[in-house]
């Protein structure tokens, strides 16, 4: 902008010691490079009518041309970093400077948004709690969530670490039973969305049919001076708009049916990432942001409680969902939550007896002495 002598950077002097420093700008455009990954992407600008320059346009209306030079990254990699950053797309520092590995992937079960991460300083020691975000902004007067669905971050760190390395450790040495594991998970989870999505499949079909006889009447129409040019462009652009947004549909739900057909893939790909890694012992962003797209809070059984059940489902990249033995540890059903809530009650309940206890002990061996004297 300073040597085209344009916007505010005219009068501004250039540091030529920090002329060539990358920034973070620089670093997420180069993240977000598709031809890192072997292809050929055209058309990402097109002149508009009123500058006459070129400005960026959505990526579906991109050519893309796959696989026809030599990648410098593998696909799996880009598509991972492309999904990190969709998921946090700005990762601010606390007050101590540091971002925690989870920012970015925790949301409230109730209302679905973001959850924010804090740090509290309290008898010397550091505690990282999350809050949901909505519930943070305040009371107001239709509030999206009624609770904080506040969890200590560190415990839940805790938990993935076991749970990250009893899967891996399972799917490392039963391949096939995990593969058999991970089809019937896919198969629970695929139900209900993939009825949907088959049963909008033909509705799409049907109304891309009936957008291109309308089409062709219009341009008949246009052609022959029935209708105004005026007129034509307006409907002309409407029924285009409509056309491409419904392929796009198409498209989007076509990959989706594929992916979930093709489950075995995706337990494989899930091995070849555990392989990867020997042990959970140092829970590393890196390994965090690899093995899990996110992970939904639930409410607490009962609310401001210092001692409380909670559950968070954890959805791991390639296979979803993953219930069962491996992940009860972070997902209780029902009848073990009534279960954990009985055990605390008795346990506040053995806390008291014992207080007492003691108490009554040291009353009566006070009394003795004051007897004696």
């Amino acid at each position: 902008m300073k040597q085209q002598d344009r916007g505010t950077a005219k009068s501004r002097t250039l540091n030529e010691e920090n002329r060539y420093n990358w920034n973070k700008a620089t670093l997420t455009r180069i993240l977000q490079r598709q031809e890192y990954c072997g292809d050929i992407v055209n058309f990402k600008t097109e002149k508009h009518y009123k500058d006459k320059r070129n400005h960026y346009v959505d990526k579906d209306k991109w050519q893309i041309t796959s696989d026809v030079h030599e990648p410098i990254i593998d696909r799996a990699t880009y598509e991972n970093v492309q999904r990190i950053l969709k998921n946090a797309p700005v990762k601010r520092p606390n007050g101590d400077g540091e971002i925690h590995p989870l920012s970015g992937l925790m949301y409230c079960k109730d209302c679905g948004t973001k959850m924010h991460i804090r740090t509290i300083h309290k008898n010397n020691k550091v505690q990282h709690v999350t809050y949901c975000s909505e519930y943070a902004k305040g009371k107001a007067k239709h509030p999206k969530c009624h609770s904080p669905h506040r969890i200590d971050v560190d415990d839940v760190m805790e938990t993935l670490k076991e749970v990250l390395r009893k899967i891996g450790k399972f799917s490392l040495t039963n391949k096939s039973e995990f593969e058999a594991l991970v089809k019937n998970s896919l198969a629970k989870e695929q139900t209900e969305e993939v009825g949907k999505q088959k049963k909008r499949i033909p509705q799409i079909t049907d109304r891309l049919e009936q957008i291109e006889r309308v089409m062709n009447k219009l341009y008949e129409d246009n052609a022959l001076g029935n209708i105004e040019p005026k007129r034509y462009e307006q409907l002309s652009g409407k029924y285009a708009e409509e056309y491409y947004s419904l392929k796009l549909e198409q498209e989007q739900i076509e990959e989706r049916l594929s992916e979930f057909e093709n489950s075995n893939q995706r337990a494989r790909n899930f091995i070849r990432l555990a392989e990867s890694y020997s042990d959970f012992e140092e829970l590393t962003p890196t390994a965090i942001n690899e093995f899990i797209n996110k992970i939904v809070v639930h409410e607490r059984d009962v609310k401001r409680a210092k001692y409380a059940v909670q559950r968070i489902e954890v959805y791991f990249d390639y296979i979803g969902k993953f219930e069962n033995e491996l992940t009860k540890q972070i997902e209780p059903t029902e009848q073990e939550m009534i279960q954990m809530r009985e055990e605390i009650e008795e346990a506040k309940k053995e806390k008291a007896r014992a207080y007492r206890r003691q108490y009554y002990k040291e009353y009566r061996a006070k009394k003795k002495l004051q007897a004696t004297t």
